[in-house]
């Protein structure tokens, strides 16, 4: 057997010849050859569905019968036979009359179909008294029937078959004429069309049965009296830690779940479900057991489970409840894990928010009685001739003073911690007599609360030590540096570039005294256009006798009453020639000064202007520069440029110190 599909039809087909494997063909073999054929041997081979075994296409074939665009009228197709419609009837009539096969044929013109006929109705037509003499030499178009139905390639076999059943009884089993892009395609037969809807709702109806048996949830049937009936999920035993579970009441296997009241409730609402006199949707909203905690009644293990319920009508009326139960003991136990992070975050940064409002010498000194009183507290926990009750009134004391303390200085935090702590020895010394169990407790919140104000000294002192030094640099140093460093790490990797970054100097007074943003946004762009103009290639670079690391230094320090930005590369220098070539061509010059030096040195700080030749994350859109005399100005600075060809370019640049 062949199947005969065109190029751009192969992946569509694919649906269609699983489909046809699986349950066998309903149609006939085509009657002519477009453009492609292939056996189904070289179809399974032709990459599309290489290696597949009937039981892989078995296991698949839910998906495919889910897929609106895998199953529709295009894939139950035939050709079907056509005639034009100026053919004489009786020519098509000796036709049919040597090919008994044919049962019907379309009246296609211009590729597409204008007309329907079945062997009987023309049977019919020709075989009156006066019928054979009336319509013989005439063309089909005169009697072809025009009301018929056609299809999309692409609808939905569900729909082509709700229109086919619409038709008068008559036309009932007349074949569907199938239309793509408003051409003719083919035609469906009734037969293959309500066959192959049996074949996808018996699928269903399987696929529910290995759902049931194999899918990770619980699912059963409970009648009107809440009993679980015979057929439920394998899986509904292990959730529920119990067996033989048909013929149980339901609400009585939650029975250690709830408590009396609760199980009246969940009982009423299944009678509600059963009632069917409410919306689904308000029953989902109302449901007891949207969410719950369950209990084995023998075990006493707990998980939480998430249930609906859902009534299955018999004549109108609910005979009985479709329960769905999933096990969500694992997804909520993280929600809770990441709930408790995420409070303990903010915990801390509030903690965090309220310690660095704290003067650290009145913190130091807030340390240092804390230190005394939880002192006193470890003493008096291991002091054994003092009985329990005196034990808790030094350890109270003590409580109350570091939270009073903290709560002064606006450790709110800490300081509510501590009263809480307060309340409970409040509880202790009131009780006649004291539990090990109760102190033992206690000494370990104790321990807590010790190990957070130890957290607070620890962050206090990483604080205070990176403001004062990050790697024996201040810290406005520090993050200058780290920024120019990345800037230059990132586009030396990226265009295969070594580059060595040295800082000479950072005076911090110039830091502190200049426009800190304003520096460090130039240097960024400075270093940007060295890196990419400046420095050349390694190869490049050792052919004109250079270390194949090209160097950038920069030095920031204050000089007199101005800051001196210099950063200066040991690169190929500015190429004066190129810049003047660009700039003519740009209009930015007159021809006369090409070669005028200061000239050229002021188009290269021109927006838009670069002498790159193409545009890349790094260079070519002439932006660079021209920010940086922008920036210079705002912070009403000045910039020379120094160059040398083969030598390098240093960029000087001058703000006035801030008072």
């Amino acid at each position: 057997m062949q199947i005969a599909i065109t190029d751009e039809d192969v992946v569509e087909q694919t649906g269609s010849k699983i489909i046809e494997k699986i349950w066998g063909n309903g149609c006939n073999e085509p009657e002519y050859q477009p453009a492609l054929s292939l056996t189904d041997e070289q179809f399974f081979g032709h990459g599309i569905l290489n290696n597949v075994s009937d039981d892989d296409l078995k296991m698949n074939i839910q998906q495919i019968i889910r897929s609106a665009d895998k199953i529709n009228a295009g894939y139950l197709s035939m050709p079907g036979y056509c005639f034009p419609p100026d053919e004489k009837t009786e020519s098509i009539y000796e036709t049919l009359k040597l090919n008994p096969g044919i049962t019907e044929f379309t009246v296609v013109e211009d590729d597409v179909a204008v007309g329907f006929m079945t062997r009987t109705a023309l049977n019919e037509m020709l075989g009156g008294k006066y019928g054979f003499n009336l319509h013989a030499k005439n063309p089909i178009r005169d009697i072809m029937n025009s009301d018929f139905l056609k299809v999309n390639y692409y609808m939905p076999i569900d729909q082509v078959s709700s229109l086919a059943m619409q038709r008068p009884f008559e036309l009932l089993y007349n074949p569907i004429v199938v239309e793509q892009g408003g051409k003719y395609s083919g035609i469906v037969m009734v037969k293959d069309l309500l066959d192959t809807c049996m074949k996808i709702a018996q699928a269903e109806r399987d696929e529910i049965t290995v759902m049931k048996d194999s899918l990770k949830i619980g699912l059963f049937f409970m009648d009107g009296n809440y009993i679980i009936q015979d057929h439920y999920s394998r899986y509904l035993e292990e959730m529920l830690s119990e067996k033989d579970l048909a013929g149980q009441c339901f609400p009585d296997i939650l029975s250690a779940s709830f408590n009396a009241k609760e199980l009246c409730d969940i009982r009423d609402y299944f009678a509600m479900i059963f009632e069917h006199t409410f919306e689904q949707s308000t029953l989902d909203d109302i449901n007891p057991l949207g969410e719950f905690h369950y209990v084995n009644a023998k075990t006493g293990k707990r998980k939480v489970f998430n249930c609906s319920f859902s009534a299955i009508e018999q004549a109108h009326e609910a005979a009985f409840v479709l329960a769905v139960i999933y096990d969500v003991t694992a997804k909520v136990e993280l929600q809770q894990r990441l709930a408790e992070e995420e409070s303990k975050r903010q915990e801390e940064m509030k903690n965090l928010f309220e310690l660095i409002q704290v003067e650290p010498q009145v913190f130091d000194d807030f340390l240092e009685d804390a230190e005394y009183e939880f002192g006193r507290i470890t003493e008096t926990l291991k002091d054994e001739a003092m009985s329990a009750h005196e034990a808790l009134v030094e350890i109270y004391q003590s409580v109350h003073a570091i939270k009073s303390n903290a709560v002064i200085l606006g450790l709110n935090t800490f300081g509510d911690k501590a009263h809480k702590l307060e309340s409970k020895i409040k509880k202790l010394r009131e009780q006649e007599e004291v539990p090990f169990d109760d102190m033992l407790n206690l000494t370990m919140k104790l321990e807590r609360l010790f190990r957070e104000k130890d957290g607070f000294k620890t962050t206090l002192e990483k604080i205070n030590s990176f403001k004062l030094s990050v790697n024996g640099q201040r810290q406005g140093q520090y993050v200058l540096i780290e920024s120019l460093t990345k800037t230059v790490n990132k586009i030396s990797g990226d265009m295969g570039k070594k580059i060595q970054f040295i800082v000479d100097e950072i005076d911090d007074e110039a830091i502190e005294k200049g426009p800190r943003r304003i520096i460090k946004e130039t240097l960024m762009q400075l270093i940007r256009n060295s890196a990419v103009h400046g420095i050349e290639l390694p190869a490049d670079r050792i052919a004109r006798g250079k270390n194949e690391a090209g160097i950038i230094r920069l030095s920031v320090k204050v000089s007199g009453e101005n800051i001196h930005v210099k950063l200066g590369d040991d690169g190929c220098g500015l190429d004066y020639d190129k810049i003047a070539e660009k700039a003519l061509r740009l209009n930015l010059i007159k021809p006369e000064d090409a070669n005028d030096k200061n000239a050229l040195l002021k188009v290269i700080f021109s927006p838009g202007f670069s002498t790159a030749e193409t545009e890349g994350i790094h260079a070519g859109r002439g932006i660079g520069l021209s920010l940086v005399q922008d920036r210079v100005r705002s912070g009403k600075g000045s910039i020379k440029v120094q160059t040398e060809p083969e030598k390098g370019t240093v960029f000087n640049v001058f703000f006035p110190v801030s008072p």
